[in-house]
């Protein structure tokens, strides 16, 4: 697998960044993990097509990490007439969330109304479920309750790339890293203590039980930007492309 980060920044776009979207391309199935409100500019920033992506995986219903689907699939009908399916899987209730999120912007616009067919798959927390050729397997993780929020394993071959979504501290992320070639950890705070995201000190006392090839964090706030010369973990940032 191949991931690009698009965007990897917080709700806030601090440092400048796009919101989280990554990119990841499995032999020539090629999709999203998440797609903020900022995704489609940093796609076509990036000179990459909507009509190339085959699938988009939502960890969580918040603006940073959907607000992009009405965007992207808008360009897709009208701008690249794309006529093939698009596989979208997310949490529980996928199909409305989108729907509704989509409404409000253009309200004219109907998915089933679309030049191409949609189809949803629903995050299963007790089953694996198929997306193209992957495999994904979810765990529910602690963020705000209402977003539905899940961290992530996609499972290729025999390779894993692994996403904390949005979370503060839960032992289910040990399941979600566990041999993972590359772990994506949030990390939007250096030193603050919350209960819905994650934090410098957390992740590096947890380092060994997590259990992962390789970890990088993600989703840095302005205090972790503010603090980048006292972190010894790898961070991304917008444009960096990593093998697996």
């Amino acid at each position: 697998m191949r991931i690009q980060f698009l965007g990897t920044g917080d709700a806030f776009c601090s440092g400048g960044r796009f919101q989280t979207c990554f990119q990841v391309i499995a032999d020539n199935f090629n999709f999203l993990i998440d797609c903020g409100a900022t995704s489609l500019l940093a796609m076509k920033a990036g000179d990459m097509a909507s009509d190339l992506i085959d699938g988009i995986i939502i960890s969580h219903f918040h603006g940073d990490h959907f607000g992009g689907l009405p965007y992207l699939l808008i360009d897709a009908n009208y701008q690249a007439k794309r006529t093939r399916p698009m596989l979208i899987a997310g949490p529980p209730g996928v199909e409305k969330s989108v729907q509704n999120l989509l409404s409000v912007l253009y309200p004219t616009v109907k998915i089933a109304e679309l030049s191409f067919e949609v189809i949803f798959k629903q995050f299963n927390s007790d089953n694996t479920i198929e997306f193209g050729p992957l495999a994904i397997e979810t765990y529910p993780v602690i963020h705000v309750e209402e977003a539905l929020p899940h961290g992530i394993r996609v499972l290729f071959k025999d390779q894993c790339l692994a996403f904390s979504g949005d979370t503060g501290w839960t032992d289910n992320l040990y399941q979600i890293a566990s041999n993972a070639d590359l772990f994506i950890c949030e990390c939007n705070y250096f030193k603050t203590v919350s209960t819905s995201h994650l934090n410098y000190p957390t992740i590096v006392s947890n380092l060994n039980k997590l259990n992962c090839k390789r970890i990088i964090l993600n989703h840095l706030g302005p205090e972790m930007l503010d603090n980048m010369n006292s972190v010894n973990l790898e961070c991304s940032y917008d444009g960096l492309t990593i093998d697996i």
